[in-house]
């Protein structure tokens, strides 16, 4: 266990101290700590006396028991820094023992920590002051409840309201873990609820996704169907067009063109050749012709027998007679020689005009032929191109069934990418079950049925009868229990079940104390830390006769025997410095500035 030991604290302008320090030692023993307000004369009120709690809470946490605001913490009168400093010890389990010093000032907000006279502080204030806690392993409510114990709140323990009360006892027996573990697990519930709601809200969303995408699958498939029906048959009708278009281009020529195009030459070669040929015999029969004429010409112009000669004029004998009809012959035959050769040639003429025609109806004929054969060609390269077309049509009905079936592929791949991501938050939502599962064993564990109720149970005892042992102590006329959801029962001594606003002042204030001593000696147990020090403010002041504050003075010395504790109790009655057992602390009030007197007892 560590031991936190406070030794002294040193207080300077805060709240009604002024300038002058107020030093206070932490010795053994029950210390008074009282005074007198010299600003109204023979009162014991506004002293100061109260400015010692909230100056030790003021250098540990950094704030007032009395929730006062910074601005109002120095004092009024000196307007000068507030300081307030705490020597402690503390020692642990292993036998380490190290010395602190813990200094906190305002104007400016300083916070700092010694360790063995080296400085320890950290960066930031807040960091410190948390250091701090962890040091003295308490928190402010503890410090509260367990060192400095305001008897005389506003509100008593027995009149807190339920929630209030089992939050105190929770905080004394340190259960308060159990309340954060099931608030944390509480919002781990949630959070884990949450998670699994919209889990199964986005399974939901998926599935009705899934559904969609399937639905519209369908839909697709029936109208890529009906439209793959279609393109079969369209392809089927071009499959049997383009079979019957290319029977059409099967037809087989004897000859190609090109050999009738040079029959066509050879033939027109000839037809030149003829042309040539009756030329030149035209040319021979107008020849011959013209011959004739000449020699018919020649012939008239013969003279008769008895004629007179042109160029002499002597008329012709026997002798020239004959002459010219011998030369008349002679043309006659040169003329019937002529004719037989225009017969010959015009004959020949028309040989040639003849096979000429015949030439001619050749070219004609092959002509013709070639025609035809381009025809079909011409029929055969519409029908290839016919046939192409065709195939081309069935290429793109082939591309646009393999676009159909892409479409379902596609959808496929996005039916196969939802329903794996619905197998994903399955799989989260199983895992959600089953933090959820974890969460509701570990709410169960740490809730009020779970094992917190088995270490209620078996601290109650302990509490009860602590509780029992104080009341009988200070010699009170009832008893009280708690069970284990913390609900208090009172009995007073005929047996009958009371409230607690059934009491007088006293016989509360009994009851009050009671449950203040029981829950100090069970957090001294359950704690892992126990401090030399408690404060007891205003603990004789009020309600309490003469005779209740002997036995609650019998309780003190017994646990400063018992604890070695330095017990501070902070009174303004005259009569309580008597039953002081340690120092005692005189303060006093002058122009509203607290100062401590030396060697004074009242």
């Amino acid at each position: 266990m560590k031991l936190v030991k406070f030794k002294k604290i040193t207080v300077q302008n805060f709240l009604s101290v002024g300038e002058e320090p107020v030093v206070i030692n932490f010795t053994k023993g029950l210390n008074i700590i009282t005074g007198i307000n010299k600003d109204k004369s023979s009162r014991r009120n506004g002293v100061g006396k109260s400015t010692i709690a909230d100056a030790i809470y003021f250098a540990i946490f950094g704030n007032t028991l009395r929730d006062i605001k910074k601005e109002n913490i120095g004092n009024n009168i000196t307007q000068k820094k507030p300081t307030v400093s705490v020597d402690l010890e503390i020692s642990t389990s292993s036998g380490n023992v190290d010395q602190y010093k813990i200094t906190r000032t305002l104007n400016p907000t300083k916070c700092y920590i010694y360790k063995n006279d080296n400085d320890i502080t950290l960066d930031t204030i807040n960091n410190t002051t948390n250091y701090i806690s962890d040091l003295i392993s308490a928190s402010p409510e503890l410090f509260q409840n367990c060192v400095i114990m305001t008897v005389n709140n506003t509100v008593p323990f027995m009149a807190k309201k339920k929630l209030d009360k089992r939050k105190f006892i929770e905080s004394i027996l340190n259960l308060e873990v159990f309340s954060d573990m099931l608030s944390y697990v509480r919002s781990q519930y949630n959070e884990a609820q949450r998670d699994l709601d919209m889990e199964c809200i986005r399974y939901e969303e998926v599935s009705n996704q899934i559904q969609a995408i399937e639905q519209e699958k369908t839909r697709l498939q029936q109208e890529n169907q009906s439209r793959i029906n279609k393109i079969e048959e369209r392809k089927k009708i071009n499959t049997t067009s383009i079979n019957e278009l290319k029977s059409r281009t099967e037809t087989n020529f004897d000859k190609s063109v090109s050999e009738y195009q040079e029959q066509v030459i050879e033939c027109k070669n000839t037809l030149i050749e003829l042309k040539t040929k009756r030329e030149s015999s035209n040319q021979k029969i107008i020849e011959l012709k013209a011959s004739n004429k000449h020699l018919k010409s020649s012939h008239d112009k013969m003279l008769s027998k008895g004629s007179t000669c042109p160029v002499c004029l002597q008329n012709l004998n026997e002798h020239s007679h004959e002459k010219i009809t011998k030369e008349k012959n002679r043309l006659i035959e040169e003329q019937r020689s002529n004719n037989e050769l225009i017969l010959e040639r015009t004959k020949q003429l028309k040989l040639i005009d003849d096979v000429r025609d015949v030439v001619e109806n050749k070219i004609d004929k092959i002509q013709n032929k070639i025609n035809e054969q381009m025809i079909i060609v011409k029929e055969k390269d519409n029908t290839i191109s016919k046939i192409n077309q065709l195939q081309e049509w069935n290429g793109e009905l082939n591309l646009e069934m393999k676009n159909l079936n892409t479409i379902t592929d596609s959808q496929n791949d996005q039916l196969e990418k939802h329903t794996s991501r619905l197998q994903d938050v399955q799989k989260t939502i199983n895992k959600h079950k089953d933090d959820i599962n974890l969460i509701d064993i570990a709410r169960f564990v740490v809730s009020e049925e779970g094992v917190k109720s088995y270490i209620v149970k078996r601290v109650l005892q302990l509490l009860n009868s602590k509780l029992s042992y104080y009341l009988k102590k200070m010699d009170s006329n009832c008893v009280c229990v708690f069970n284990e959801y913390f609900e208090e029962q009172i009995i007073d001594e005929k047996g009958k079940i009371m409230s607690y606003f059934n009491f007088s002042g006293a016989e509360k204030k009994n009851i009050d104390l009671a449950c203040l001593f029981s829950f100090m000696d069970i957090r001294r147990l359950q704690g892992d830390v126990a401090f030399n020090l408690n404060i007891y403010d205003e603990l004789f002041d009020s309600s309490l006769d003469e005779k209740g504050v002997e036995l609650v003075v019998d309780i003190l010395q017994e646990r400063v025997d018992k604890f070695n504790e330095s017990a501070m109790v902070i009174s303004h009655r005259r009569d309580s410095t008597k039953i002081a057992t340690g120092d005692i602390i005189f303060l006093q009030k002058e122009k509203g500035v607290t100062t401590r007197l030396e060697g004074v007892v009242n």
